[in-house]
């Protein structure tokens, strides 16, 4: 076997045309494939994350008879000590953040539209979301105390394509209306204190913002450290892949399940489970996408390949004349097509890898095209995800096709008589 392993690699090196077409073939397919993994599973993070930092949070703590009724927004099946789940969830190092989430009407005075509102704590819910850095013109809702004192402007954050329909900017007036508690109707004005504009069309298209004083005394609903709350939203620190999210967002959820029984908790595993359909449907095709790429580069890898083996059929002629077995043969060129294939290979793996590397350090901006992608979260820096599974399968990949495609043809070659051989044209 050394010696065989000897004439094989200088065989490889011989035929340097023949083998660094080889190995460019196998670099462009595998680093495609390695890149292109990388891209979908970026877009699945950013989609996950722009939900968590925008609308969804990592984890939604409810009643279940508010989530029953979910539709409605009932304000009546709220959190009964909002105080309690908010312990519990810093008991575990978590922040959180309480939401009263309510239907109102906006009006300029002229047009009125109705949207879905989110009374919040101001300072506790910039601990979970990214909101308040998303205001692009005005400010983000005061979390002073004196900011709700009897006497003050009522503010309110607004999306900016809602404030856009609308016809108002920061420093505007406009009027608010819902229903109470008590099933009559309240109006109050207010003023918008700034617009925000996010990855998310949800909150840009409807997003309607107050302070939770503000809302209870819209809603005519009693106030103080128990007042009426329908959520309390959770963060959980920014996990190095999807995967790894998902999954410990379910084990949070899980802690959290066993302080708080009579509650409903769900992660964003749960929150978000209709994208993560369409998600894992996506990475179906996308599969097939990535399959069309490595058989496009074996059929390139095969054919240099083929073509290597009959061109030195005479060769192996020679080689059967000086009393190598069929059987040497074929271990001959079998070793030539695993010596091809460990340079292919480690070229393609180490041009993905570079590739992927200023990907996820510089990204791709995506703010120009969220449009493109109608309802689906995706905004900001694109950002490609390691994936070793996919690195190893790129490396594997290749050795095997380039074993193959030098064992077929070889096994064919190594019957033929040493005197067929030698005539071989």
């Amino acid at each position: 076997m050394g010696t065989l392993w000897k004439i094989a690699l200088r065989n490889t090196i011989r035929h340097g045309r023949r083998t660094i077409i080889t190995a460019v073939v196998m670099m462009a397919g595998i680093a495609v494939y390695i890149f292109f993994n990388s891209m979908l599973a970026g877009l699945d993070r950013m989609a996950i994350d722009n939900m968590t930092d925008y609308t969804l949070s990592s984890m939604k703590i409810r009643t279940p008879a508010y989530v029953d009724d979910l539709e409605a927004s009932p304000l009546d099946k709220g959190l009964v000590h909002p105080q309690q789940v908010l312990a519990a969830a810093a008991a575990q190092g978590l922040a959180a953040a309480p939401r009263l989430r309510f239907v109102a009407r906006l009006s300029n005075y002229t047009d009125e539209i109705p949207v879905l509102a989110d009374a919040v704590d101001p300072g506790a819910d910039a601990r979970v979301f990214k909101l308040a850095a998303a205001v692009t013109a005005g400010s983000w809702l005061s979390a002073a105390p004196e900011a709700h004192s009897a006497g003050s402007t009522h503010s309110v954050v607004m999306g900016a394509e809602l404030a856009r329909e609308l016809a108002v900017k920061p420093g505007d007036a406009i009027l608010v209306s819902s229903q109470t508690i008590n099933d009559t109707t309240n109006a109050d004005e207010y003023t918008v204190a700034g617009l925000v504009s996010t990855p998310t069309p949800e909150v840009n298209l409807g997003g309607l913002f107050m302070s939770l004083d503000d809302a209870r005394e819209l809603l005519g609903a009693p106030g103080g450290p128990d007042g009426l709350v329908t959520e309390v939203n959770v963060a959980l620190p920014r996990a190095p892949s999807l995967a790894a999210a998902l999954a410990e967002g379910d084990a949070a959820a899980a802690r959290l399940r066993a302080a708080l029984p009579g509650e409903r908790v769900d992660p964003i595993s749960q929150l978000a489970a209709g994208y993560l359909a369409v998600r894992n449907y996506k990475s179906r095709m996308s599969f097939i996408l990535v399959l069309i790429v490595l058989v496009i580069s074996a059929v390139g890898i095969v054919n240099t390949i083929l073509m290597s083996v009959f061109s030195r059929v005479r060769e192996i002629g020679v080689l059967r004349a000086y009393g190598m077995t069929p059987r040497d043969i074929l271990r001959l060129f079998t070793l030539e097509g695993f010596a091809l294939g460990v340079v292919g290979s480690l070229l393609g793996v180490g041009l993905g890898v570079l590739a992927n590397f200023f990907f996820i350090v510089h990204g791709m901006d995506l703010s120009a095209y969220a449009q493109s992608f109608g309802s689906i979260p995706v905004g900001g820096i694109l950002r490609g995800e390691w994936d070793l599974k996919t690195i190893a399968a790129g490396f594997l990949f290749g050795i095997i096709v380039s074993v193959a495609a030098a064992w077929i043809p070889a096994r064919r070659a190594a019957r033929l008589e040493p005197t067929s051989a030698l005539r071989f044209q």
